[in-house]
Order: structure tokens, then C-alpha cells, then sequence
């Protein structure tokens, strides 16, 4: 007699709204030429969440992640804000407007 096969599927990953966000701007810390930058400045800055805003549009506005927003206001669902409902914004990430080129293959 034979055994009956079993099928198990699995999947990686989630399902919840921040984890279909945009990621995060890119951070480097060495290049042979610097590309064009901005600074977000450092420094507490907060937004006052008005009637009709996501987190999501919040986020795109200042160039963060809404996952950063969630974790640096300890928020328990990002979908449970309120307007009126003070957030603070991270801080002091490097935004980078344009890539370098790539350096020239030296093999051929």
C-alpha cells in the first residue's frame, strides 16, 4: 500500500501594508565620485497628521519609510492614526538624486 503524498507550500514575507512600501533611500558611506545629495537636516522635526493623510503619503513627502515613521513613534498600526495626531519624522538620512555612473570594465 502506498503512503499518501503530502504537499506543504510556504511563503517568506508578510502581508502587512508597510511591507509593500517603497524602501528606504539608499545610504552610502564611500564612493570614488560623489553623487548629487540631500541632507535631510538633523534635528527633532514633527507633522501634525491632517484630516484625509496615510502614512504612506506622509513618507513619500519627507523621503522616509513609513516603517521609520512606525518605529520612531512607536506606533501599533499604521493605519490608526488620527488627525490631529503629532508624529515625529526621522532624521539626517542621506537621499541620493542621482546614481554614478558605473566605474568602466577594465577586462576585455
Amino acid at each position: 500500500m502506498a503512503a499518501p503524498a503530502v504537499v506543504v507550500f510556504a511563503a517568506c514575507g508578510t502581508t502587512d501594508q508597510a511591507s509593500k512600501e517603497t524602501l528606504p533611500p539608499i545610504r552610502t558611506t564611500s564612493s570614488t565620485e560623489a553623487p548629487a545629495t540631500t541632507t535631510i537636516p538633523e534635528g527633532v522635526r514633527f507633522y501634525v497628521i491632517k484630516r484625509g493623510d496615510t502614512l504612506a503619503a506622509i513618507a513619500a513627502s519627507f523621503s522616509v519609510t513609513v516603517q521609520s515613521i512606525v518605529d520612531l513613534n512607536g506606533l501599533v498600526d499604521a493605519n490608526a492614526i488620527q488627525a490631529g495626531q503629532t508624529v515625529e519624522i526621522p532624521s539626517g538620512i542621506i537621499v541620493i538624486d542621482e546614481l554614478p555612473e558605473p566605474p568602466e570594465s577594465t577586462t576585455g
